[in-house]
């Protein structure tokens, strides 16, 4: 059986998520992920050709 992983999640300690199906929460690293690759968007002058062959 699966152990909890709510530690893995910003989900509030009253909350049971059960549907998936649809929409699910991002795991925090997830998160962390999508916060960075936008970060890096900001300033496009700062892409360079090695940053898409990684």
């Amino acid at each position: 059986m699966l152990d909890c992983q709510r530690h893995r999640f910003a989900l509030p300690e009253d909350a049971h998520y059960l549907n998936g199906a649809y929409m699910s929460p991002l795991l925090d690293v997830v998160e962390e992920a999508g916060i960075r690759a936008i970060r890096g968007k900001r300033f496009p002058v700062d892409i360079e050709p090695s940053d898409f062959f990684a």
